[in-house]
């Protein structure tokens, strides 16, 4: 594994480390612009993701792609990281489980707090693990630790675990799959895809619409006051059934919008 961490930022790509071996850059002729650096396996990289008090490091790297677009201001606005839970990509299910575990604490020790989104009821432990079987891009409570058997049906499912801090959003998704022929162990990647509020808010709430991807920041607010209808309907029908509504949970401030959050 690399030494030294590669480091990588939002905004002007000169301040994130996008030279020597395994680097590239590739421009789009829509004016998309994507930086990748690719570590070989055997090889693997170690990336710090910086973000103040909030930054973070992540090993077992196999690349690390950032995202920016030449009619959009600022620079850098997506990291996606793919890694591995260890060297060798494979590790039985419990110890895969004790690494994502520490994964968690880790954020969650450098500030990050759990996201739900707006449109989705708040539901903690294992609660919040059932709503994947109806819901397979659920926020999960990285504070449940599963059974083994409720881990084996849920990594199936491509499994979402979604946090925030001061403005920047993280997605950590996990698959598995045997290709790699390890007796006794299963192979997983993981992806860990962070956003800055554009691109979690005015790409993902309007996904494919560039009058409404400019415009984001006018729209968004009637846009989240739809989703939270949809949500309070959500978790009256689930409170009706037993669930139990986390109603201490507070969305995220929205820092481009200079408001509070929605919660009754």
């Amino acid at each position: 594994m690399n030494s030294s961490p590669t480091l990588v930022r939002f905004g002007d790509p000169k301040d994130s480390d996008l030279k020597g071996p395994g680097t590239s850059v590739d421009n789009h002729p829509s004016g998309a612009r994507f930086y990748q650096h690719d570590w070989m396996r055997g090889n693997l990289g170690t990336v710090e993701f910086e973000h103040g008090k909030h930054s973070f490091m992540i090993d077992n790297v196999l690349s690390a792609i950032g995202s920016a677009d030449t009619d959009v201001p600022g620079g850098i606005y997506q990291w996606s990281i793919n890694f591995g839970v260890s060297p060798e990509q494979a590790d039985t299910h419990e110890a895969a489980m004790a690494r994502m575990a520490k994964l968690f604490r880790d954020l969650r020790a450098k500030g990050w707090t759990r996201c739900i989104d707006v449109g989705d009821p708040r539901l903690t432990g294992k609660q919040a693990w059932d709503r994947l079987r109806v819901d397979s891009v659920y926020s999960l409570d990285p504070d449940y630790t599963p059974t083994i058997d409720e881990w084996k049906v849920a990594i199936r499912k491509m499994p979402h675990w979604v946090f925030y801090a001061d403005g920047v959003y993280l997605d950590v998704s996990l698959t598995e799959s045997n290709m790699g022929g390890f007796v006794g162990k299963t192979t997983y990647l993981l992806t860990m895809d962070i956003k800055n509020e554009y691109a979690f808010y005015g790409l993902g709430y309007f996904p494919g619409n560039a009058d409404k991807i400019r415009n984001w920041k006018t729209l968004l607010p009637a846009e989240l006051q739809k989703y939270h209808a949809k949500r309070l309907a959500t978790e009256a029908e689930l409170k009706a059934q037993g669930y139990t509504i986390d109603t201490a949970y507070q969305d995220p401030p929205i820092k481009a919008l200079h408001e509070s959050p929605l919660n009754p």
